[in-house]
Parts: structure tokens; sequence; C-alpha cells
């Protein structure tokens, strides 16, 4: 059942001819620029919009993977063959940490797959996706540093939580907590067992985790005030805890996602549930209780924290969610010892994610279409121009005019693969305006300042001032590109202005054979 659990993942990422999310395609354009200016091609073209930023921040690996998978295929493999790598660390990394906390293989182990396709990886958030993969390693490295304590363990965990570190610093920050949290609880458990070490062990190995994890803090912390400091609010949400319930961050793409997802978040609350009656029978202190601990922890910043923090838009609780159920799953497997139990659980959620496979993959196969037609406009545009794209349907529209994705914005930033075809300059390139990432718009030429307040050209319908941009920077679009058009937008006094920009400056140059996509050249 592990094979198939693996071809099933495997097969959603490469039966479609792109594997389209939100974000994944301007990974994928930032990771070509990258590697052009590393390969020196057109130099001169990029540098007037671009800078290459090396500070090690977090958010940066996912970026330097792409680009140096570039140099041996183009940019849709490389990102096939990017979440197929992203598939094959997480599952194993999950699996690993499962079974050494339960120490039995059984079809319970068969989860780790529910949990691998989320509602972030849809989102194309990579990095954060990635970062749970390395953080399932890091935590399952440093479970074998405490119980066999050499140097050669120790250099594993700080290899793996340096990889958490770059990916993602929310899950660096829960592998800390976890980490710390097991630490506590294999010296409560020496000190359970009548042991007189409990006190030097703890001092000891706490210094050595702090020493592991000490460069990381300290960029964390020149992160953190670079970008302006926490800023945190705290406040209840405990609304969360139905969306919990719901499981409604493991909803990918479509609807009918939402019963399987429910059943899902049902079998696990009752299991854990059903795990605590521990508690009324007499509790007795595991070696794996540190992840009460940092389920009780984590439990809090899912329900106190603000989603947006640092002056920017966290989404603290779809993060957060899938960490509260992995620590549940790690919970139940160290304090259910009925194997019974255990074994129906797993293959209930199995089935739940066979099922989900089929529906994501019929969609994604529906996109893949929708993309090929968006894209299919490409051939018309001259290698080195400026393109302005603008989408009236983010969750996209087949040829029928049915949307494809209601849960998610796979194609809020599908242009950016035109940028993998030839060298393009295309101006919804959202990363480059965040600050974090390794390639950032040049201020003078900002499209997000000076073309629209805020990125207004990504808004529904979208809003851009074409010849205030040309003014203020010197650089002329070259290209519109507009994707699911519809008139019924004119009524939008901004967008009219735009429509009326567009018309009086460029020609329609193609029309694709659904008249989904539409693309204008400057006259």
């Amino acid at each position: 059942m592990l094979l198939t659990g693996l071809a099933l993942c495997v097969a959603q990422v490469w039966l479609p001819a792109y594997y389209l999310t939100g974000d994944g395609p301007c990974h994928v354009y930032n990771a070509q620029v990258l590697h052009d200016i590393w390969s020196k091609k057109d130099p001169a073209f990029y540098s007037r919009f671009f800078e290459v930023a090396y500070q090690p921040n977090p958010n940066w690996l996912t970026t330097f993977m792409l680009a140096l998978l570039l140099f041996i295929v183009n940019g849709v493999i490389a990102e096939k063959i990017f979440l197929t790598l992203y598939v094959l660390l997480y599952v194993s990394g999950f699996y690993l940490l499962l079974k050494k906390i339960g120490k039995k293989k059984s079809y319970w182990l068969l989860i780790v797959f529910f949990f691998v396709f989320t509602n972030s990886l849809s989102k194309g958030f990579y990095n954060f996706s990635f970062s749970i993969a390395f953080y399932f390693w890091a935590v399952w490295t440093w479970l074998r540093f405490l119980e066999k304590r050499t140097f050669a363990n120790a250099v594993f965990f700080f290899f793996f939580i340096a990889l958490t570190f770059f990916t993602h610093l929310l899950a660096f920050v829960f592998a800390v907590i976890t980490t710390a949290s097991l630490l506590i609880s294999f010296a409560l458990l020496n000190e359970d067992n009548g042991s007189k070490r409990v006190k030097p062990f703890l001092l000891k190995y706490s210094f050595v985790l702090l020493l592991l994890l000490s460069p990381f803090m300290f960029l964390m912390h020149w992160f953190t005030d670079k970008e302006g400091g926490m800023r945190i609010v705290l406040h209840h949400h405990f609304y969360r805890l139905v969306e919990l319930a719901e499981f409604k961050y493991i909803i990918n793409v479509t609807n009918s996602e939402v019963f399987f997802s429910a059943v899902a978040g049902v079998v696990l609350l009752a299991l854990f549930l059903f795990a605590l009656r521990g508690f009324r029978k007499g509790f007795r202190l595991g070696k794996y209780d540190g992840f009460v601990i940092s389920l009780l922890l984590i439990s809090c910043v899912y329900l106190f924290f603000p989603d947006d923090f640092m002056g920017r838009a966290i989404l603290i609780s779809l993060r957060t969610q899938l960490f509260v159920f992995i620590l549940i799953a790690c919970c139940i497997t160290a304090m259910v010892s009925d194997e019974r139990i255990k074994n129906a659980a797993g293959l209930i959620l199995f089935g739940c994610f066979i099922v989900l496979s089929f529906t994501r993959t019929t969609c994604r196969l529906s996109a893949a279409e929708g993309e090929t037609d968006y894209l299919s406009g490409t051939k018309y545009i001259k290698p080195n121009s400026v393109v302005l794209p603008l989408s009236f349907s983010p969750n996209g529209k087949d040829e029928h005019g049915n949307e494809i994705a209601r849960r998610n914005w796979l194609f809020a930033h599908a242009s950016q693969y035109m940028g993998t075809i030839r060298p393009l300059v295309i101006l919804d390139n959202y990363e480059a305006n965040t600050g974090y990432f390794p390639i950032a718009w040049k201020q003078e030429v900002n499209p997000y300042l000076k073309l629209g307040n805020g990125g207004s050209f990504e808004d529904i319908p979208p809003y851009a001032d074409i010849e205030g941009y040309k003014r203020s920077t010197g650089v002329t679009i070259d290209y519109v590109l507009m994707w699911c058009y519809d008139s019924t937008f004119l009524q939008n006094e901004q967008f009219r202005k735009l429509y009326n920009e567009v018309n009086s400056g460029y020609n329609k140059i193609y029309a694709s054979p659904t008249n989904r996509t539409i693309l204008y050249e400057k006259k």
C-alpha cells in the first residue's frame, strides 16, 4: 500500500501537462531569471528591472533549487522534479517519524499520504510545504540524538534544522518548540524512573540544543528586525475549532473534497479524544509526551495568533492547522496502544486520500488544459519584451465557461510560465515585491509602486496606468495579455479607463480558439 500511495502522489504531479498552483509559476519564473543571470543570458535586459539579493533569508531555498534544476531541464519539468522530491521527502520523513514513535508497522502509517497535498501547496507555497518535510526530518534526527547522543546525530539534526530555517520561518519555530518539548519529556522520564540525573541531563542537552540552534536564532532575529518586528496582537479565534473539525485547509481545489476532508478530520479528532482517556485512568509519563506539550503550545498559536503580522498576510490559521493535525497524529501514535483501532483509522484516511486523489487530478487536468490555452499566445511575443497580464478569473474557466478551481486561485500567476519559454519581464511578479526572495524589483521600475497602487493590476477587475508607468519609469509595456475577459467588467469605471487605454494604444494580434486568451501588442 505504501507503493500505491506513492504512485498516486507522483501521478498527481506528472499526469497534468502543468501542475498549476497559485504561486508556483511565479517561483519557476524567478528561478528562470536567476538561472539566466547566473548563465549570463540577457543580463542587460534583466538588470534594468531586477536585482539579486543573496542575504540568508528564510524562503529562498525554493528559488535556488529550481534555478539549479534549470541547468538540466526546462521550467515545467524542473517544477515537476522539484515537487516529486517534495513528495519523497515528505512521505519518508513523516513515515520514519511515526514509525519511531509507534515502534510498529501498521496500516496507521498510511495516514502520511493524506497530509501530502494541502491547500497551502495548491496556493503554491512551495517553501512552506518543503519546510514541513524538513520539520519531520529535523524532529526525527533530534529523537535519534536524544536516544543515542553522538556527534554524527547532532550534525544530522543541524543539517535538517538549517534546511527548515531556510525554507520557512514558521516551520523552524515549530521545530524549535517540538525539539525543546521532547527534550523536556526525555528528561522528566529519567526523573519519573527514579534517576537523579534529570537536572544535569536537561541542562547539558538544553545547552547542546541552544548551541545547534543559535546561528538560526540570530538570523531569525536579524530577519524579523529587518521586517519591522513581529507586531503581534493576540486575540481568540475560536471559530478555527470548527475549521479544525472540517479539516478546512486540506481542501485543495474543488468543493467535492469537502466531505472526505471532514471525514478525515472527525476520525483524527475522535481518535485523539480516545487517546486522552488515559489521563482518566492514571497518567504515566512517556518519552514522547513532548509531542503533547508541543501540541498545546502550537494549538495556542492556532487559536490566538492573528493571520497578519510583521506587516503582511502570514495566513497563520492555514499554515498552523496542518501542524496541529500532524502533532495530533504523533500523539495518537504514541498514546494509543490498540493497533486494531489505529489500523482502522489509517485505512479510512487512506481511502479518503485515494478518492481525493482522483477528484484533484480531474480538476488539475482541466486546469492544465486552461493553462495551455493561456500560454498559446506566447509564440507571438518577441523575446526581451515587457508583458502586463490582466486576469479576470483567477480560479480559471474551462472552454464552456465553468469555473475550474472553486477553492483556490490556481490561475493567479499562471502567466509567469511564459518567462520560462523566452526572456520576458512579466509585471505581475509579486515575489519580486516582497523583499525576502532572491529576485527583487528595482524600486525605480517596480510595477507595484509605479504601475498600480499596491498591485491593482491584480485586482478583479484589474486597473493600471500604462502611460503613467512609462512617464515615471521610461518603460514601455510591449504586450497586454487578457485571460477570461468579460465585457461585464466594463461597468467598473477604473477598468473602463484601462480598457480604453489598451484599445487606443495596442493592436489585438491573437485570440485563442476558446477566446479565453487575448493578446495585444503595442502599436
